[in-house]
């Protein structure tokens, strides 16, 4: 079965537009949804993997309070089961079908959003600014949301705002140099990163479904005003390795204590799964560039 693509729905203000396609969505939009990638007992599957790693440490109360504005915050290579997950055949057709059939894995974490837990924090996860290949069209991070639970605005569903990913908005200048820590918390919550905007748009989405996104769109998610978990699965991807420019190839081989979450096989994990794993991952890079610095603040090309 292969995934299929769906648009968003549109703000009911908006006028009727042309059909467009999953890659035009996400060039011009930010984000587009694939539907169908997962079905009924991988949803299950996975929501099982998932409880597995998070009852350390989400039972935390400690833990719940530094996080409570974006839930948990845990690494989905502690459970090799996810390397189903990273792999998976219709994730690839998905991204084929939008013009990346040879993405890389960076990264993943689950995002699990506890009941009656406040919104999200506005934030935007681009971290190529420097280099002018950011602000450009194709996009150079991809971030893949798998929902295992039906989300809508209620229980805390992704909101974006559309075009955020190349146009300037008040947003960037408003998040710049806040402290993220105090976001997690939710310190102030008269704060512009948790306020409603009229041009966002709320992207509710059946379990199983995808979500992919450009991670420099402007994004956060709403409250979890239910009685029950919101679980959802970020995977970060290179859509297209082989074309990034030299220093930032450089970035995505480990170097210890640089950056834990650049691309690595853990320790211990069955040699199947590690051999799958290593196929998705950037190759070690062998040339003789300086890694670009990651930054996470656009500048004055953004406009």
């Amino acid at each position: 079965m292969e995934p299929s693509l769906a648009r968003a729905h549109e703000p009911l203000t908006s006028p009727p537009t042309t059909p467009v396609s999953g890659r035009e969505q996400l060039l011009r939009d930010g984000y587009t949804v694939l539907t169908g990638v997962l079905n009924t007992d991988e949803v299950r599957r996975f929501r099982a993997l998932t409880q597995r790693i998070l009852e350390a440490q989400q039972g935390s109360a400690e833990y719940r309070e530094k996080h409570r504005a974006i839930g948990s915050l845990v690494d989905i290579l502690r459970e090799p089961g996810f390397v189903d997950l990273i792999c998976h055949p219709n994730m690839r057709a998905g991204l084929a079908s939008l013009g990346f059939p040879e993405p890389r894995y960076q990264h993943g974490i689950v995002f699990n959003k506890l009941p009656h837990t406040p919104r999200t924090f506005w934030h935007q996860d681009g971290t190529m600014w420097d280099h002018p290949a950011a602000y450009e069209a194709e996009p150079l991070d991809l971030i893949l949301i798998y929902y295992l639970v039906d989300t809508h605005p209620a229980n805390g569903c992704l909101r974006v705002i559309p075009g955020s990913h190349r146009r300037r908005h008040v947003l960037h200048s408003q998040l710049k140099g806040t402290y993220t820590p105090d976001l997690r918390a939710m310190k102030d919550p008269s704060s512009p990163a948790f306020q409603l905007y009229p041009d966002e748009q709320p992207v509710p989405v059946r379990a199983g479904s995808l979500v992919v996104t450009d991670a420099r769109l402007l994004h956060a998610a709403h409250a979890n005003d239910s009685d029950e978990d919101r679980t959802a699965l970020s995977l970060w991807y290179l859509p297209s390795y082989e074309a990034l420019p030299e220093v930032l190839r450089a970035r995505y081989t480990l170097r210890a204590g640089v950056d834990d979450r650049l691309p690595y096989v853990p320790q211990g994990w069955p040699e199947e799964a590690t051999q799958r794993l290593r196929t998705l991952l950037p190759p070690p890079y062998a040339g003789t560039e300086t890694p670009l610095p990651m930054n996470n603040l656009p500048d004055q090309r953004l406009r």
